[in-house]
């Protein structure tokens, strides 16, 4: 039984301050509740005119946009609509890695920034910077959406998570005792997993019995598949957040499963933090209006319409240091029609999230597929394999499997089934493999596309 109630760690939190920041980070603990009480109307008001006082922080301090609004004849202080943005061509990760110094902010002091790197999926992770007030506000915000999991600061937490997705150690004295008494993670390596290190992480585990579990879906899996197969009885979990990776459905149930708690599917980037989420009702992820201002656009950089698949576009409302505004955060997702949700909240929502454009195949006629498609024609085949779905240019598409795993499989069958998805001219193929490695960021990918799309 745990000695200190979620409540009274609430309450006395600040006497055990141990580590910078925490008090500011504190006060934007409720800070957000105020969204639930408000309209769509009002919180739309709101956003413009955070979107409107960001772009003219951009225009007054930083080089890059300085030139670009001039060129474009482009006046933020006269922006009326929030629409009148779609003017401003898209930022990229090649924009910002060309013009680091350009982006950068000229009247934020030095200390008070945290210079941070994406996590490099693909291979070259991107440097950019974040004033310190941001990071706060972001931390408020992810406490926002946990809130809707159940969660409150100092309940148990299981982390899942690639070791560069969490901050600092807790080697040291200090953080020990705040990882004791605040915090409180248990955090599982998906590095080094090996059937010794799954066995010394299960009475780990349950002795720890966290009421919460944060993950990438496919670390998560690996442990859920090894105490199912070893048939151990867990600890149930009220809640599981999932982000970073793709959530499939059959991750869902077996998470569901396998912990007993309700599963949370959230979407994030190092850029923006922890910006749409899942609430109860399932049907959606909410948008945080508060902290960006989002874009769905289609193949013709137009609004995409309810249902139709696009690229994901964010300006980042709290960040003040190097203002990314229209970049592009390389997700794709499927649009709303802009109701209200079941639950009530009146965040907008994103119909569907699905992944990063690299999760994305073109079929023979370059439309968009969603890798959901061709994982599930996989599952259904009840592969045992670890397999990963590779799409190297627009004519082919390569099926890898890990060595071993494609017994009792109808491979010409599963070849026709993503034939029939991709279309006459994309070949299929089948390549056996001895491992399929994580991408440098921790995450594992079921479908990988290598076409610019």
């Amino acid at each position: 039984m745990d000695l200190l109630s979620p409540l009274i760690r609430n309450v006395f939190y600040p006497l055990w301050m141990i580590k910078d920041g925490d008090r500011d980070i504190l006060r934007y603990l409720y800070y957000f509740d105020f969204i639930d009480k408000l309209t769509r109307a009002e919180l739309e008001r709101r956003q413009s005119k955070k979107l409107k006082r960001i772009l003219i922080h951009a225009y007054e301090n930083t080089r890059y946009y300085r030139t670009l609004f001039n060129e474009l004849g482009f006046h933020p202080y006269d922006m009326v609509m929030s629409q009148e943005i779609r003017r401003i061509p898209l930022l990229t990760k090649k924009i910002v890695r060309k013009r680091f110094n350009d982006l950068t902010a000229s009247n934020i002091e030095k200390g008070t920034t945290s210079e941070a790197r994406t996590g490099g999926s693909t291979g070259v992770p991107m440097k950019f910077l974040r004033d310190i007030e941001s990071l706060y506000l972001r931390k408020g915000q992810e406490l926002y959406f946990d809130r809707w999991m159940g969660y409150s600061i100092g309940e148990k937490v299981a982390l899942f998570v690639a070791t560069s997705h969490y901050d600092g150690t807790i080697n040291r004295l200090k953080a020990k005792v705040r990882n004791a008494t605040c915090e409180r993670m248990l955090r599982f390596d998906p590095h080094h997993i090996t059937e010794q290190y799954l066995e010394s992480f299960v009475p780990k585990y349950k002795q720890f019995a966290p009421s919460m579990i944060k993950c990438f879906p496919n670390s998560l899996k690996t442990f859920a598949e090894f105490i199912k197969k070893k048939g151990i009885a867990i600890p149930p979990v009220r809640s599981i957040s999932c982000t970073g990776e793709n959530l499939y459905a059959h991750q869902r149930k077996l998470f569901e499963e396998t912990f007993g708690g309700e599963v949370f599917e959230k979407v994030g980037t190092r850029e923006s933090g922890v910006f749409a989420c899942e609430c109860k009702a399932h049907k959606g992820m909410h948008v945080f209006t508060e902290g960006v201002f989002l874009e769905i656009l289609n193949g013709e950089g137009q609004p995409a319409q309810p249902g139709e698949i696009g690229k994901v576009i964010i300006t980042d409302l709290f960040n003040k240091a190097m203002p990314l505004i229209r970049y592009d955060i390389g997700d794709m997702a499927a649009a709303s029609d802009g109701r209200i949700c079941d639950c009530g909240n009146p965040l907008p929502l994103i119909e569907k999230l699905l992944g990063r454009d690299r999760d994305i195949i073109l079929d023979s006629y370059g439309d968009p597929k969603p890798g959901y498609l061709f994982t599930e024609v996989v599952l259904n085949k009840n592969l045992s394999a670890q397999f990963q779905i590779v799409q190297p240019d627009k004519k082919s598409l390569v099926v890898k499997i890990k060595n071993g795993g494609a017994v009792g499989v109808d491979l010409p069958k599963l070849r026709a089934e993503f034939q029939e998805i991709v279309g006459p001219l994309v070949k299929v193929d089948f390549n056996f493999v001895t491992e399929i490695p994580r991408d440098p960021s921790g995450k594992y990918r079921y479908v990988l596309s290598k076409v610019e799309h």
